[in-house]
């Protein structure tokens, strides 16, 4: 991951500020608080399917997915722009606020973004995701686009080549999925170095985005 996990805030025209985990470049300001990454309660264990070999079922917020047992793992969250803005990080690699992964998997959430700011979710997906785009408009860079609504989810996928002068290539996939009346927008991404895409993709990736369940509460 070539940001920390604290990230830095992008405002866009209409005050909105979307938290990046891929893309951020500075230092976040001193006014966050830890967010404990928790394991799923027994009883919820039981009713979901088994998790894959060596993975396990892991709660954030009010999203449950899998990731392998053994990855490093931290969370945090931030109210200091007016609606929370909560960011979980997971990488087999040892990473910190200053010491960034190169492969590994991340889950933010924004929540409120119309009650505080009076953007809908689905229109604070589309502004979160305006940046990247910009920045990686080549048919190189883009390597897949698309949207779709299941129910009350706008859902987005976005895959790319980040390839920064003097960086490791990286590939980053985007799985976004909005709600106007939960109010919230979920953010899953998975990146790795390019050389290694296809197998951590298969190895990593695919788990971890094929088996994403909402609770009913955070």
């Amino acid at each position: 991951m070539r940001i920390n996990i604290k990230a830095i805030f992008i405002i866009f025209v209409l005050g909105f500020w979307a938290i990046s985990c891929t893309e951020a470049r500075e230092k976040h300001e001193e006014n966050d608080s830890s967010l404990p990454v928790t394991t799923v309660p027994d009883y919820v264990i039981s009713q979901l399917p088994p998790a894959e070999q060596g993975f396990e079922w892991h709660l954030y917020k009010n999203v449950i997915f899998q990731l392998p047992a053994n990855w490093n793992k931290q969370g945090l969250v931030d109210t200091s722009n007016g609606f929370p803005l909560s960011v979980y990080a997971a990488s087999p690699e040892k990473f910190s606020k200053t010491k960034f992964f190169e492969m590994g998997a991340t889950v933010q959430v924004i929540t409120g973004s119309n009650k505080f700011k009076s953007i809908p979710a689905k229109k604070a997906a589309i502004l979160f995701l305006k940046p990247f785009l910009e920045e990686h408009q080549s048919k190189e860079d883009i390597l897949m686009f698309s949207q779709s609504n299941k129910g009350d989810f706008e859902n987005t996928l976005f895959r790319y080549r980040d390839a920064p002068q003097g960086q490791k290539p990286i590939i980053v996939h985007k799985y976004v999925m909005a709600n106007d009346i939960t109010d919230s927008v979920h953010i899953f991404t998975f990146e790795s170095p390019e050389t290694e895409w296809n197998d951590n993709w298969k190895k990593y990736g695919i788990p971890f985005l094929s088996k994403i369940i909402f609770t009913s509460s955070e």
